[in-house]
């Protein structure tokens, strides 16, 4: 019989590592990356059009027309679409990020030639069609209103201002009525602008074959639309002199607690030295933070810490939410465990459990070719390069307790902190 009383013994992982695909170049200059050792007959493609949310007008631009293009095309309707997909055990799904836009398919791979060919065609040719349209931006807009009632997403929301600067593209606030006012024709605009052959990029993974390569060949492979290419220089932060903000939102039980501090670019050689720092902060349920204010102190039911790495800019954030009376000593607790680490080296079991989690979080990543080719995209998404998932098993392997010290010392600048409170005012500036 199992003894639950009796911890269960651990051992390492053991050496592994990720190879990165070589790309393919299909017939009209398209790259294709693939991670074909899956062992069913599945695949998903992920398509990666150049113009995100810094290249859009007006917020969810990008991301609708990603979502939207997929409602109609030349030749088909967005209920023949939805019937065909469904008839061939396909699903989609889309999302914007900074400068790119994700658009993917999941299909069986015996059905991959019809599903590919309809793909391209929402790609290439969108009808946008009003009715679908405006039905998902009414649900869209529905979405937000229900989202800016929590604290959480407030206190988000006024953190990127604060971060970024009012007039950055990331900081702009969505609101329903923004959605509701985004015509088909800013929609064709943005299609019209960044959806060509140049600005694509391909992931293909699963069971992968030589039928399935030529499959793309003979679709996205001859793709003749063309057009500029996407600046891959992002826009850079201006951050506001504001240290501290309180959004208002009267009869709020909770308080919602976003905290932010500029970090060192993905580039600069103590970034991986500075993630781990950052998870033993409060990366993983048995953090610094996790143990003193959940566990101790009872503040909040659970916190966390995160380095957020972009293409060329980065940041340490550590968000929560707590009883408004709490706010305040939940804020100072925050500070101290910061000032801790800089003060001590990080003991040898404690450091030895950040490693642990750290490579088991990375192992993922080698688990399913999908989880792969999700780091495949991730270098298009957030400037990865290539060998970076290597390069971080090594740090890790190398770092010490004192190394988490020394980098605390650099990087935990209390004072330069950034925090942003949103729930009941008068509840706060009470407590």
């Amino acid at each position: 019989m199992l003894d639950r009383y009796k911890k269960p013994s651990t051992k390492p992982l053991g050496d592994f590592s990720l190879e990165y695909p070589e790309p393919i170049t299909l017939h009209n200059g398209i790259k294709l990356w693939v991670v074909g050792n899956g062992e069913d007959d599945i695949n998903r493609l992920a398509v990666y059009m150049g113009g995100g949310m810094l290249q859009e007008s007006v917020p969810m631009e990008a991301a609708l027309t990603g979502i939207l293009c997929m409602e109609g095309n030349a030749n088909m309707d967005s209920r023949s679409i939805a019937e065909a997909l469904d008839y061939y055990g396909s699903w989609k799904s889309a999302q914007a990020y900074d400068s790119v836009t994700q658009i993917s398919l999941s299909s069986l791979n015996r059905n991959f030639a019809h599903t590919a060919r309809i793909l391209l065609d929402c790609i290439a040719s969108p009808t946008f069609p009003a009715e679908e349209c405006r039905l998902f931006q009414r649900r869209l807009a529905s979405n937000i209103d229900t989202a800016r009632q929590r604290v959480q997403y407030l206190a988000d929301e006024r953190m990127k201002q604060l971060y970024y600067g009012e007039s950055h593209p990331l900081a702009r606030k969505m609101t329903s009525a923004g959605v509701m006012g985004i015509g088909l024709a800013s929609l064709h605009k943005h299609h019209d602008t960044y959806y060509n052959r140049n600005n694509c990029r391909l992931v293909l993974a699963g069971k992968i074959t030589d039928r399935e390569i030529q499959t793309l060949d003979d679709t996205f492979g001859h793709w003749s639309s063309t057009g500029a290419t996407v600046s891959e220089a992002p826009l850079q932060p201006e951050p506001s002199p504001a240290m501290l903000d309180i959004v208002d939102k009267p009869g709020a039980k909770q308080s919602a607690v976003s905290i932010t501090l500029r970090a060192i670019p993905r580039q600069h050689p103590d970034y991986f030295k500075l993630r781990l720092t950052t998870t033993a902060l409060g990366g993983y349920f048995g953090s610094r933070l996790n143990k003193v204010i959940r566990e101790e102190k009872g503040y909040t039911y659970g916190i966390q810490a995160c380095l957020a790495g972009r293409a060329d800019d980065a940041y340490i954030s550590i968000s929560t939410q707590c009883n408004a009376r709490y706010t305040w000593p939940l804020i100072a607790e925050v500070k101290k465990a910061m000032q801790q680490l800089k003060t001590a080296p990080l003991p040898q079991a404690e450091l030895d459990a950040v490693k642990q989690y750290m490579y088991s979080d990375l192992v993922k990543t080698l688990d399913t070719p999908f989880n792969t080719a999700g780091y495949v995209g991730s270098c298009f998404l957030f400037g990865i390069y290539p060998q970076y998932f290597n390069d971080q098993v090594k740090a890790i392997d190398a770092m010490t307790g004192d190394d988490v010290m020394e980098t605390a010392h650099k990087y935990f600048d209390i004072d330069k902190m950034r925090i942003v409170i949103a729930g009941d005012n008068n509840s706060i500036k009470n407590n």
